[in-house]
């Protein structure tokens, strides 16, 4: 389909769009949904859980995810184990892991607005805009700053067991046995696969 980034005309544009393109940007990419998606998994998951199983049951490119959880190991929010029987769990207790700090490891350095000082740029200043123009700080600039500083501020009093709470009120009562048989059912077929392997 292309990107929008490749588009030249008009008509590529619209093009572009039927196809079902968008012209959106998020502050947050793929890699906070899948993290956030992830987390919520082993938060309910009595033994660790594999990437490539939780990529299979998520229907997610298990590469990515793989750097996501990467990512999230650097930042102790998860630990690893190997062995056949290995995979990802929780580095600590769920109510003990806010949101932002899942973000801030998956999607690092992200800001919601980046001032380019355009207050310089009106034409009636020629090359030198007065000082009243360029006193103190982009009024825009501080605005969205304040914005930033109250969503970081929100995601960082979420938690998230708060989030599996949430997930867990909503979704049907057998979802969860059928989730947890699911991944025992993957981790007893490799263990199963293991020990004919080594004739054991």
């Amino acid at each position: 389909m292309g990107t929008y980034s490749d588009l030249r005309d008009g008509s590529g544009l619209v093009n572009y769009l039927l196809k079902g393109g968008s012209l959106k940007s998020y502050l947050y990419g793929a890699g906070a949904e899948y993290a956030l998606h992830s987390l919520l998994i082993l938060a309910t998951s009595a033994a660790p859980v594999s990437v490539v199983d939780l990529a299979r049951f998520q229907r997610i490119p298990e590469r990515f995810l793989a750097k996501v959880f990467t990512r999230m190991k650097d930042a102790t929010l998860v630990v690893g184990t190997e062995g056949v029987a290995g995979g990802f769990a929780l580095a600590r207790p769920a109510e003990h892991i806010r949101v932002l700090e899942v973000l801030d490891a998956v999607d690092p350095d992200r800001e919601l607005f980046s001032c380019a000082e355009i207050r310089r740029n009106c034409a009636l200043f020629g090359d030198a805009p007065p000082a009243w123009a360029t006193a103190g700080s982009c009024r825009i600039d501080l605005f969205m700053a304040q914005a930033e500083d109250v969503l970081r501020e929100f995601l960082a009093s979420k938690s998230l067991a708060e989030l599996v709470c949430e997930f867990s009120c909503k979704a049907p009562p057998d979802f969860a046995a059928e989730s947890s048989g699911w991944f025992q059912q993957r981790r007893a077929g490799r263990t199963s696969r293991r020990g004919r392997s080594t004739g054991s």
